[in-house]
C-alpha cells in the first residue's frame, strides 16, 4: 500500500450512505493519543468548497482517529488544506474497567498535558466531554448517521458500566 502524508489542516471528505458526504479537518497533532479530527455539520451531496467549511460549524468536539488508515483504505479523500485556527484542545475523560464486571473503576479528565483523578463516579458536568478513544473511520460514519454522539461508550457514561460487543444480546 501506498504511503499516507497527512498534515494539519487537510480537509477531507468522509461519504455516508445515499450519496451523501460530510467533511472534517485534521486540526493537531497529539504525539500521545494520534490526531484530532474536527467533524463539521456540512452534510450534502453536492461538493463543497473549502470557504463553505470556513463557515460550518463543529458537529461535536474534536475526536482522535484513525486518519491515516482511513485514506490509505480509500474511505476518505484528501479535498484541500485550510489553516487551523482557534483550536483548543478539548478534555477527555478516561477510565479504567474490570473486564469482568464491565464497572468503572477511577475516572480520569485529560487535557492534552496531563490526566486528573476524577474518582470512582463520572460527575454530570463531564459526560458531555469525549471519552477517550481512537475512532476507527467506520464508527465515525457510523456516529455521523445515527447521530448517535456517545456511540460506542453511552452505557459505560451513563450507568458507569460497559457491556462488551461479544456478549451484548
Amino acid at each position: 500500500m501506498a504511503r499516507v502524508s497527512l498534515k494539519v489542516g487537510d480537509v477531507l471528505e468522509i461519504p455516508l450512505s445515499m450519496s451523501r458526504k460530510f467533511y472534517g479537518q485534521y486540526v493537531f497533532v497529539d504525539k500521545k493519543m494520534g490526531p484530532l479530527f474536527q467533524v463539521y455539520d456540512l452534510i450534502t451531496e453536492n461538493v463543497v468548497h473549502l470557504d463553505q467549511l470556513k463557515e460550518a460549524k463543529a458537529l461535536f468536539p474534536p475526536i482522535i482517529v484513525g486518519l491515516k488508515a482511513a485514506v490509505r483504505l480509500g474511505l476518505w479523500t484528501v479535498v484541500g488544506r485550510m489553516p487551523v485556527e482557534g483550536f483548543v484542545y478539548p478534555n477527555f475523560y478516561s477510565t479504567f474497567f474490570n473486564r469482568k464486571t464491565g464497572k468503572a473503576g477511577i475516572w480520569f479528565l485529560l487535557d492534552g498535558k496531563q490526566s486528573i483523578r476524577i474518582g470512582n463516579k463520572l460527575p454530570e458536568k463531564y459526560k458531555k466531554l469525549e471519552f477517550l478513544s481512537v475512532w476507527s473511520p467506520y464508527d465515525v460514519v457510523k456516529r455521523i448517521e445515527t447521530v448517535n454522539c456517545l456511540f460506542p461508550y453511552h452505557e459505560l457514561i451513563l450507568h458507569n458500566e460497559f457491556t462488551p460487543m461479544a456478549k451484548r444480546s
